[in-house]
């Protein structure tokens, strides 16, 4: 029984509708399955990466003793390279089973086929005149600026006098024989695509001796300076049927009619740059190194 004046609640207005329940439970759902769905692919996209991660550190390492076994294979090829041997450079796959999706090639240079840059300085530290003329005739050929010869001489002699003309040559320079063809990109004017222009034709390597029976067009063209593209492409044409041997002085004055100075050329190799490249599952490792004759490794590079 309700007393005069007292209101009635209307306890509907009060009440959560039950759609609006279950809608909310709804969207609590979707958000525990999206934050579970989100989890699991993370943590998939984690195996998959710490997988791809171990699988291509197998590859590598797989790739590097593969390259190192093609470098012990070294002598045997070199050793089967003939005295009078004209191919400045020899590029070959090994054919073995060395498993599936696995390659190796071996790629061998002759380093008395380039001009050795540090014949630039006599043993007592200054700078030889003849080959400095040489170096220059390279860079001419190269289409180099020819003072950039003048600025690498003078950053190999001994003194710290700039040689006349220069102005910064001697800053910070080394004023000794270089141990590898890296240090040029230290010599100021030497940028990227200089250093990749001359690189092919330079070496630190060696007897000082130019190989006439392997030397390539500009390195021959540098050998004198009455020496000319055409009187170079003969020595090329006449060294693919009769290679120079012990003879080879009168045989070069028959030939082109230059009197070019022996002390300096040779028609044999002693030394030798040897890259084995290994590729296993598209991973690929490189090794340089450098062997004389005797099979002593002047130089060693793995990337």
């Amino acid at each position: 029984m309700k007393n005069k004046g007292q209101k009635t609640v209307d306890r509907r207005q009060y009440s959560v509708p039950i759609f609006n329940q279950k809608g909310s439970a709804i969207i609590i759902t979707v958000l525990i399955v999206t934050i579970l769905v989100a989890l699991v692919v993370e943590f998939a996209y984690e195996v998959y990466i710490d997988t791809s991660a171990l699988s291509n550190w197998t590859n590598a390492q797989k790739a590097s003793l593969i390259a190192k076994s093609g470098q012990t294979l070294r002598f045997k090829y070199i050793d089967m390279i003939k005295s009078d041997n004209i191919l400045s450079e020899i590029e070959f796959p090994v054919e073995r089973d060395l498993g599936p999706n696995t390659q190796l090639t071996i790629k061998i240079e002759d380093e008395n086929a380039k001009f050795n840059i540090n014949s630039l300085i006599y043993q007592k530290g200054t700078i030889n005149k003849q080959t400095l003329a040489s170096l220059q005739k390279l860079f001419e050929y190269l289409n180099i600026n020819t003072k950039l010869a003048d600025t690498i001489a003078d950053w190999l002699d001994s003194d710290s006098e700039p040689i006349e003309g220069l102005s910064d040559s001697e800053n910070n320079a080394k004023n000794a024989l270089l141990q590898s063809i890296d240090e040029l990109k230290l010599i100021p004017g030497i940028d990227k695509n200089t250093f990749d222009k001359i690189s092919p034709f330079i070496t630190v390597y060696g007897n000082n001796l130019i190989n006439v029976n392997t030397a390539n067009l500009p390195v021959l063209k540098s050998l004198h300076v009455d020496m000319t593209e055409t009187l170079a492409q003969r020595i090329i044409d006449y060294r693919e049927t009769t290679p120079f041997n012990d003879k080879f002085s009168g045989q070069l004055w028959d030939l082109i009619g230059i009197n070019i100075n022996s002390t300096y050329i040779t028609y044999k190799s002693s030394n030798f740059r040897v890259t084995t490249k290994a590729t296993v599952n598209e991973i690929t490792r490189v090794i340089e190194s450098v062997v004389d004759k005797s099979k002593k490794i002047q130089f060693w590079r793995e990337q």
